[in-house]
Parts: C-alpha cells; structure tokens; sequence
C-alpha cells in the first residue's frame, strides 16, 4: 500500500470516529444548572399529592439478545450493545444495562457502568430512535441519577439524585425537551434545585410546568433514628 492509500484510509477511518463522536451529547452538568434559576417549592399536603397520578412509566420493551449483548434499533439500523456484567473482574468499562422505552419521546433508557480501583461508576443514558443521538446525564455522584419521569405532554424531564453517603442531601433536575430540527439541543438543562434538608422518595407532575415531590426526612437522635415524609409543590419559571 502506498503512502497515498495510507492517507486516504486514515482520513476516512478519522472522519468515521468524528460522525461517532457527533452524536454523543453530555448534559446535566452542575455549573451549567447553577446559572440557571431554581426551582421554586412550598410546602403542601399528602392529599393533594395523592389527588394525582404517577408519572408515565417506561415501555419493556422485548430486544433481540445474546448472552452479552442486546440489540437496539435507532435511525433505522441496529446496534449492539455489551451488557453490565457486574461480576466481571478488573476496572474499566462494564457494559450497559438497558431499563425500557419512552414511545411518546422515542428515547430509550440505558445506563453506562464502569469501574475504577474497586469502586463502581454509572451514567444515565437517553438514546433517541429517530436520530440515533446518545444524550448522557453526567452522574451527579458515583451513581447515576434516577429514571426521569417526564412531564404530562412530554415537554420536560425531571431526574433527581439522592446522595448516598448524606442522608438528607439530594438534587432534583429539569431537562427542557427542545425542536427535534437541532439534534444536539434537543435537551438543555432547564432549572435544579439542592437541599441538605431531605432526599426524593417519589414525585408526580401535575402538569407541564408545576409538580409535586414526596420527601423523606432522616433524623437521629439518641442513636435512634426516625423518618417521616413531607410534601411540596414546585413550580417551573
């Protein structure tokens, strides 16, 4: 082969890698949130949070699958995908686990799980069947944020992410669900807020800009520790 050939396979091989690259988009990203405005909460009742519905749950979906992997389809083609293993030895990347479907924003929901010195690393993936974008949550901690739950007609998604070594300490995220024309901008970060005061045992959108969230509140005292639920209502700018 000479030189020229070289080149050329070289060029396309970087070209190939780039289009890859492309379409992977990082999100969530604390100091892009903490320029945005918070989320304004009050304090309400367990009556009105139970006067609404749970949030759409995701579709199981059924995929082609071997003993390592599972197939998705995205922009009419399809992709395979290593599975976590969890018990695979030594650090690095350990697969992806697959939890479901949102049909309405065509996403599925994926989770990306590495390892490092012994200690275990996740990332919540959003993966767009019409574009075949991959949109990651970067992690708030270790762990990956939580399952969003999107908003009644689908404009928003809302992840929280409960710390787990502070008891009390949690963040909740709004992801604006933008024009499918901009791939790359199909999600922005929207508003957040943090507390040191509870963590996220459920929330439930009342509708495409208001929600209500199910807090549980730790104490210890004596050694003996007790917990409770409060309620609020959020509302988005």
């Amino acid at each position: 082969m000479n030189r020229v050939h070289l080149l050329i396979l070289l060029l396309f091989a970087s070209f190939a890698s780039f289009s890859q690259e492309r379409n992977k988009v990082s999100i969530g990203y604390i100091e892009t949130y903490e320029k945005l405005p918070e989320i304004r909460l009050q304090k309400t009742s367990a009556a009105e949070y139970e006067q609404h519905k749970p949030g759409k749950t995701l579709v199981k979906l059924k995929l082609k699958e071997t003993k390592s992997q599972f197939q998705i389809r995205a922009k009419g083609k399809q992709y395979w995908f290593k599975k976590y293993d969890p018990q695979a030895s030594g650090d690095g990347f350990k697969g992806f686990g697959f939890f479901g479907y949102f049909p309405k924003l065509k996403m599925y929901v994926l989770s990306s799980n590495a390892t490092s010195e012994h200690l275990g690393f996740s990332d919540l993936i959003l993966l767009d069947s019409l574009s075949n974008y991959r949109y990651t949550i970067v992690s708030i901690g270790d762990a990956a944020v939580e399952t969003p739950v999107p908003s009644v007609n689908s404009r928003y998604l809302l992840y929280f992410y409960n710390e787990v070594y502070n008891v009390n300490n949690c963040t909740i995220a709004i992801l604006k669900v933008n024009d499918r024309k901009v791939p790359s901008k199909l999600l922005t970060e929207y508003q957040y807020f943090k507390t040191d005061k509870w963590s996220v045992d459920q929330v439930r959108w009342i509708d495409d800009h208001s929600f209500l969230i199910k807090a549980l509140v730790s104490r210890k005292e004596n050694s003996q520790r007790s917990e409770h639920f409060e309620y609020y209502k959020a509302q988005l700018n």
